[in-house]
């Protein structure tokens, strides 16, 4: 991770870096450096209650998974992103149980992860039209080479996500965009205030055993 002197722009508030996730908005912008690197941008906004500012971003609102798969909070139903905190499960598979229980209660989330270390997270993005109930998407693990806010991880692929879907054209006229999405490329460069975030992403199912080894404490914890 590269770091620089911290400065807040207009309305950005300071980066929720405790185990809590608050409910707010979140921007991002994305674009292609020298290097053909995708890099995004990623902003926090005032609470969830305030309309977001005029920008040229992208704004979702994130917010964390609360403790109900029954009755999730209204805040939760209507977010983008959800975000679930799993560091304190045993193990990757209850991590990734955690993850689909939470797919399964949320059918208006674009993006809903599970972070399961400071510098790590499971994350599932829907393809499927909106007509389709059975939640379809695919999961992939992110690494961080330093600790990154909870929120971090999936508002970077959300970011991504709009970015690639605006710079897309000639898809018949109708057909949902989703069931097209290319995935997320092997690495992102996140940036919060003055600080860069190296991210690795790979696809979960190809690598459950060897992104997670629940021993290691600098992994999980």
């Amino acid at each position: 991770m590269t770091r620089g002197s911290k400065g807040e722009g207009p309305g950005v508030i300071d980066v929720p870096t405790d185990e809590v996730v608050a409910a707010g908005y979140v921007e991002t912008q994305a674009d292609t450096g020298p290097d053909s690197v995708v890099r995004v941008r990623v902003d926090w906004h005032p609470s969830a209650g305030e309309h977001p500012p005029k920008s040229e971003g992208t704004w979702h609102l994130l917010a964390p998974a609360g403790r109900s798969l029954i009755v999730p909070d209204p805040v939760v139903q209507s977010a983008s992103v959800v975000v679930a905190d799993v560091r304190e499960h045993a193990s990757w598979q209850a991590a990734r149980e955690e993850l689909q229980d939470r797919v399964r209660s949320l059918p208006g989330a674009l993006v809903v992860a599970a972070v399961t270390s400071s510098r790590s997270a499971l994350v599932w993005v829907r393809v499927q039209p909106p007509a389709v109930w059975e939640p379809a998407g695919y999961t992939v693990t992110i690494r961080s080479d330093e600790p990154g806010p909870v929120g971090l991880y999936p508002s970077v692929i959300y970011g991504w996500i709009r970015w690639w879907a605006d710079h897309q054209t000639g898809f018949p006229e109708g057909l949902p965009l989703g069931l097209l999405q290319a995935r997320p490329p092997g690495r992102i460069d996140a940036t919060v205030l003055c600080d860069t975030y190296r991210l690795t992403i790979t696809p979960a199912d190809a690598s459950i055993s060897s992104v997670h080894e629940p021993r290691d404490p600098t992994e999980w914890r």
